[in-house]
C-alpha cells in the first residue's frame, strides 16, 4: 500500500510538471501558448491544437509565412498565412489555408504579434478545459490528493516502524 500512495504521488506530481512545462513556463521566455479555435488554418493548425508563438519583427516576414496578429478589437488574435505585403503602407495581407477568400481587411505592422514555430494537436482541447472552473477544481483536487498520499505514506512508513520494535 505505501509504494501505491508513494507511486500515485509521484505520477500526479508528473502530470503536473508536464502541464507546467507545456502550459506555463513558456511564457517566461516570452513564448505565448494559444488554443487554435477554428480550422481555418487547417491541416496545418487543427482546432484545439495548441500553438506556441514567439515574437517577430514585421520587416522581416515574407509571402507565405505564418502570423499571428490582433484584429482591430485589441483582443482577437488570428493565426493565418501572408499573401502579400505593402511594404509602403507597412500591410500584410493575409489567408487561412482553408479558406477560399483571402482576408478582408488588411493588417498593419503594429498588429503583429509574432509567427507560430510549434503545435501540439489536442493539446488546445485540454487546456481550454483546465482554464474552466471545472479544470481549476481539478488541479485543486490533484494537489490535495498528492498532500494526502505523502501524508498517508508517511503515516503508513510510521506504521511498519511501531510494528518492527
Amino acid at each position: 500500500m505505501r509504494h501505491l500512495c508513494k507511486w500515485l504521488a509521484l505520477a500526479i506530481c508528473g502530470i503536473l510538471a508536464v502541464l507546467t512545462i507545456l502550459l506555463v513556463l513558456p511564457g517566461l521566455f516570452g513564448i505565448h501558448p494559444l488554443i487554435v479555435q477554428s480550422g481555418s488554418m487547417e491541416p496545418v493548425y487543427p482546432k484545439g491544437s495548441m500553438v506556441y508563438i514567439r515574437s517577430a519583427d514585421p520587416y522581416r516576414l515574407s509571402e507565405g509565412n505564418i502570423v499571428t496578429y490582433r484584429l482591430e478589437d485589441g483582443k482577437t488574435l488570428v493565426t493565418h498565412r501572408i499573401m502579400r505585403m505593402d511594404m509602403d503602407r507597412k500591410e500584410i495581407y493575409t489567408k487561412g489555408d482553408a479558406n477560399e477568400l483571402e482576408d478582408s481587411t488588411a493588417t498593419s505592422f503594429e498588429q503583429v504579434e509574432g509567427v507560430p514555430f510549434f503545435c501540439i494537436p489536442y493539446l488546445g482541447y485540454f487546456a481550454g478545459y483546465l482554464s474552466s472552473m471545472a479544470g481549476k477544481a481539478g488541479i485543486v483536487m490533484l494537489v490535495v490528493m498528492v498532500c494526502l498520499l505523502s501524508w498517508m505514506d508517511g503515516a503508513l512508513m510510521k506504521q511498519r516502524e511501531v510494528q518492527e520494535e
